[in-house]
Parts: structure tokens; sequence; C-alpha cells
């Protein structure tokens, strides 16, 4: 009996090392970026966006700007604005303070740009983020904590209105992880 006990015993502690030596945590690993931003310019906008780590040792989210260089409002639609992974649409954008019921219906509501408006706003993939649970919401705490973005070419395709025009526009950076598998 005690000879069984030692060898589940030994066992357990086999898969715990197992288990540990596996992928290591994203700090481990040293992340880049390149380009460090991509943009879109031309007579009507100028379209940015950054990736940031924010207070992550890894990328973790989008800060897009737009500037309305036209004499028309401008208008983003979130709910047609997607975020691309290795050139494919890979779900929703999402954003500090959206309502998650509105992802949920596809009813999340457009921002618009006025004429020589900027507008800025981070945003994040909704596949990669963590909602945080309704008693923990308070005035000074986050809402939604972002998620690794993974290497390979990450990027938005930013859905936007002008006038009768809609149109769509594609930016995406590529990340590389070194270090640690």
């Amino acid at each position: 009996m005690n000879c069984r006990r030692t060898i589940g015993f030994l066992f357990l502690i086999w898969l715990a090392l197992w288990g540990c030596s596996g992928v290591h945590a994203p700090s481990n690993a040293v992340w880049t970026a390149k380009p460090e931003f991509r943009e879109v310019d031309n007579q009507l906008f100028n379209v940015k966006i950054e990736i940031k780590k924010g207070e992550y040792p890894y990328y973790a989210f989008f800060l897009l700007t737009l500037t309305n260089k036209s004499n028309d409002d401008m208008i983003v639609d979130w709910n047609a604005s997607r975020y691309l992974f290795n050139g494919r649409p890979d779900g929703v954008l999402v954003f500090e303070g959206i309502d998650p019921e509105t992802i949920k219906t596809a009813m999340v509501p457009s921002e618009t740009v006025a004429p020589g408006a900027v507008f800025s706003r981070e945003i994040m993939p909704m596949r990669l983020i963590a909602w945080s649970p309704i008693r923990e919401k308070t005035s000074d705490s986050k809402s939604i904590t972002p998620g690794m973005l993974p290497a390979g070419e990450n990027g938005i395709r930013l859905a936007v209105q002008h006038g009768n025009r809609q149109m769509t526009i594609p930016l995406s950076i590529h990340i590389s992880r070194e270090g640690s598998p």
C-alpha cells in the first residue's frame, strides 16, 4: 500500500514539473514589433495604429488615431471593424467602457469624427480580453483587461463611412517573440 502511495506521489510531482516546463510566461520573452506603427494618409483622413504594451511585458492593444481632414463627418463603424490576424478577420474590436451586451447584439454605437477633429482610442481584440466581474467594477478600475497579442501579423480593418461612401482601412504590424518558447 505504501508503494502505491509513493508511486502516486512521485507521479504527481513529475506531472507538476512537466506542466511547469512547457510554455514559459510571456515576460520571459522579448517582444518586438515592426514597424511600431502603420498609417494611411490621404486628402480625407489620416489613420494610424500604434502597437502598445501598456503595463504588460507583451503587446496588448492598439492605439488608433483618426484625423478627419475633410469637410464632412467621418463615422467609425465598430460593428463592421475587425481584428486581423495573419491577414484574416479574427473577431471584433473592443475598448474600455464598451457594454458587453452591445457587442453580443452587434449594436455598438458608431463614433462620429467631426471635420478637422482628431479621434483616438485604445482598442483590442475581444477574443483576447478578460472582462472584470460586475462586483469588481468601480470608478477607478478597468472593466476589461487586454490579453497578449500573438506573434505574427496583427492589425485592424477599420470600417469608416464618409458621406455615402463606405471604406475599410486595413493596417497591420508584425509582432515577433524572441527567447523562451
